[in-house]
């Protein structure tokens, strides 16, 4: 059951006004339902409303079917998150045009703030492919969540590692939530949301559109502290996320490939222009300049089990790099079980290796 504020929100969500001014509205009368229910006069008196603008909200407000729009928030187990609410992404929150009105499957957490992007081209190629995945689980493993759009290729890797990893991952959409696009990824988004959360800003019926994805591709950008690149041409949607980001004041990542490789020739551009250039985790991390042991613990997944030796060494580390010798001081093992034991460490993600072979904690 809609809240009186939610279909308030639908109202004015419908009515093709910008996200910009629907802000506006909302701040000036207090809510979307004093929206919905103010007077022609009261919205004309709203600085920056123009006579046309009202017209829209009054025209949705005629027009609006609530009882389908309720139908297909019960169908689509969707919730509505306003640019109000606690839970809508902080991060997103700081761009000037983020939408207003998110349509979630799934849920949202303030550990997504923690979050990175993976974007790529559709058209990706073995190589493009495994490094997606790779990035994308090693990133969860450090407790990133992992934002990309659900397409094919390159996001529908990145979606797959984070989900393997037992990590967070958020897609975000360009239709309405009822559509799925591609239809190929249906079952992806059902895992997705399991663990994660699909999200849109686009109203229910939207169908994918060559504009609505570069306009998408902002949202990606404003939920991410940065965004990986794998691979993309020189025009693509890649490339107009990695612009999203830089205007953002977010980082920028790309990872390198053949020079022979057209799909390769955006990363390589970007990493001219300056982005940063990936081959791991920690280039992402130490790009970012966020100590790994800053990330937060996910309060939806418990630490792994420990052995004694594993329990040892992971006391001994702190949240600044420590070189072996003085691990094996501390600990007492002997440099071949220290190496092992760091080793399985990192294999769950609570440990990292930086340059020079000194090591620190991650929760």
């Amino acid at each position: 059951m809609l809240t009186e504020e939610a279909e308030a929100w639908l109202i004015l969500n419908g009515s093709g006004l910008t996200p910009g001014r629907m802000r506006l509205l909302v701040d000036s009368l207090g809510s979307a339902a004093a929206v919905v229910g103010a007077a022609e006069g009261d919205l004309l008196e709203v600085p920056g409303m123009a006579r046309d603008q009202v017209g829209k909200l009054l025209q949705a407000r005629r027009t609006t079917d609530l009882a389908r729009q309720r139908e297909l928030c019960l169908t689509h187990g969707v919730h509505l998150v306003s640019y109000r609410d606690e839970e809508y992404p902080s991060l997103l929150a700081q761009v000037t045009e983020a939408p207003p009105l998110l349509f979630v499957q799934g849920s949202l957490v303030r550990d997504d703030d923690m979050a990175v992007a993976v974007v790529g081209t559709r058209k990706a190629t073995p190589y493009g492919l495994k490094v997606a995945r790779r990035l994308a689980q090693d990133l969860a493993r450090r407790g990133f969540a992992i934002v990309s759009g659900l397409a094919l290729g390159i996001d529908g890797e990145a979606h797959e590692g984070a989900l393997e990893a037992g990590g967070r991952t958020l897609a975000v959409m360009a239709t309405g939530a009822d559509i799925t696009y591609p239809a190929e990824h249906r079952g992806l988004r059902e895992r997705l949301a399991e663990s994660g959360a699909m999200l849109t800003e686009a109203p229910f019926g939207t169908g994918p559109t060559r504009y609505a994805f570069p306009t998408r591709n902002r949202i990606i950008a404003g939920m991410s502290l940065g965004i990986i690149v794998v691979e993309a041409p020189v025009k693509s949607g890649a490339l107009i996320t990695a612009g999203h980001a830089a205007d953002q004041g977010r980082e920028v990542f790309a990872v390198p490939g053949s020079i022979d490789s057209p799909t390769s020739g955006g990363c390589h551009l970007l990493i001219k222009e300056g982005a940063h250039l990936v081959e791991v985790a920690e280039d992402v991390v130490e790009g970012l300049g966020i100590m790994l042991t800053s990330v937060p613990t996910r309060q939806d997944r418990e630490r792994p089990e420990l052995s004694g030796e594993e329990q040892k060494v992971y006391d001994a580390l702190g949240p600044q790099p420590l070189r072996v010798d003085q691990l094996t001081e501390s600990t007492g093992l002997d440099p071949a079980q220290l190496s092992a034991t760091l080793m399985l460490l990192e294999i769950k993600g609570l440990g990292r290796r930086f340059a020079g072979g000194t090591y620190c904690r991650i929760q």
